[in-house]
């Protein structure tokens, strides 16, 4: 009997342990877990504060660059240097007026770390500005009779769920509802990066109509070049702009920038002067997944010839460039690109770049900023758009 009690007593115990032992752990993982979400909360409330003192300077340095004063009876190359300089413009800058370069400078490293600086002829990622270059290989296609612009997404996508009579007006214009949130994590090719696209694409109906700018619907536009041409969409951009145009400093960021190639720098703070801290790489499936959205590089003297061809009607007709390049009843956006009332622009920013145009309506005259080092403090916005707007009015002779 004794034996007997001594063996439930051992039981007892082990029992006991095991439950402390459980109990323990579950409040372990719950401290875990608790200070868990509260890092990433407290992390979240750091970066609200941080891109609102960011924009705050942002915003004066722009009001700064806004009251420069400019004269027609000034030297350019002194009037346009005093505003970059008053930016703390890191990149290549290049003004054009009656198609003649009248300004081109360069500002700020290429590579820190091997004291390389930027020159006139430096290569950046144009990003979101190649949108307009799809926009423009989609209506090469319409010019050709291939497709419509009121044909739906459907006819392209069988497939897809939602959204189906979504139409490729309405995608060019960013007014649709789609929205991917994530890409592929692994490196992959053109068709896997549609098929993973059309598979994964999320539909919001109620932004159906509005302005809603997404990348899919560029990537998806791609994909439809695919189908139409039976080529790959980098074949198909590099015959029909690089090849046609004769572009020199330009191609594909994934076989890399070669000579004249520049480092993607950016700040994690509200710095505005470069300290050229942190540099920003960029992974392969990252590349693959910016498909016909994002992932070419040019100069400037590249990027202000192809926009300019295809205002001058180079490229597609100017009927159909006036088509494209319309206003939606939602904004400025139309065709891949901002619809201004005196003339076109275009932007990009991502992986430590940020790139910026200007353009007449003629394609004659106009301004490319295209940067290396993104601050959320001191973008190039403001200064391209005081540049531009100087050169219009006259005030740059």
């Amino acid at each position: 009997m004794g034996r007997s009690i001594i063996v439930k007593q051992s039981k007892l115990l082990v029992t006991v342990l095991l439950g402390l032992l459980i109990v323990g752990a579950g409040g372990g993982y719950y401290v875990h877990h608790t200070e868990r979400q509260a890092a990433i909360a407290k992390k979240r409330q750091t970066d609200k504060a941080l891109n609102q003192k960011a924009a705050q300077k942002n915003s004066q340095l722009s009001r700064k660059v806004n009251q420069t004063t400019f004269s027609n009876s000034k030297d350019t190359d002194e009037q346009v240097t005093k505003v970059l300089k008053l930016s703390h413009f890191v990149g290549s800058a290049m003004v054009v007026k009656d198609d003649h370069v009248i300004y081109n400078h360069a500002f700020g490293y290429a590579n820190k770390a091997k004291h390389v600086r930027n020159q006139v002829n430096s290569k950046y990622q144009i990003l979101s500005i190649q949108k307009s270059m799809t926009a423009v290989g989609i209506m090469q296609l319409v010019q050709a009779g291939k497709l419509k612009l009121t044909d739906p997404i459907s006819k392209f996508y069988p497939n897809l769920k939602h959204g189906r009579q979504t139409t490729i007006r309405q995608m060019l214009d960013m007014t649709t509802g789609f929205r991917l949130n994530t890409g592929l994590k692994e490196f992959a090719s053109e068709a896997k990066v549609i098929d993973y696209a059309k598979h994964n694409v999320y539909y919001y109906p109620e932004k159906n109509g509005t302005a809603n700018y997404s990348s899919v619907n560029f990537l998806l536009l791609a994909g439809i070049i695919r189908q139409l041409t039976g080529q790959t969409y980098k074949h198909y951009f590099t015959t029909h702009f690089i090849d046609k145009l004769g572009l020199t400093e330009s191609g594909f960021v994934i076989d890399g920038l070669g000579k004249d190639a520049t480092t993607g720098y950016h700040s994690e703070t509200s710095e505005t002067t470069p300290g050229y801290e942190k540099t920003m790489p960029e992974s392969k499936a990252q590349m693959a997944n910016e498909l016909g959205t994002g992932q070419v590089y040019m100069s400037n003297a590249d990027l202000f010839k192809v926009e300019s061809a295809i205002l001058k009607g180079k490229l597609i007709s100017k009927r159909n460039v006036a088509i494209l390049h319309t206003r939606t009843a939602t904004g400025e956006y139309g065709g891949g690109i901002y619809n201004l009332t005196n003339g076109v622009r275009s932007h990009g920013v991502g992986y430590g770049y940020e790139s910026s145009i200007f353009l007449s309506p003629d394609g004659k005259t106009g301004v490319v900023l295209m940067s290396n080092y993104y601050r959320r403090s001191a973008g190039i916005q403001a200064t391209a758009n005081k540049i531009f707007t100087e050169l219009m009015k006259g005030d740059i002779k």
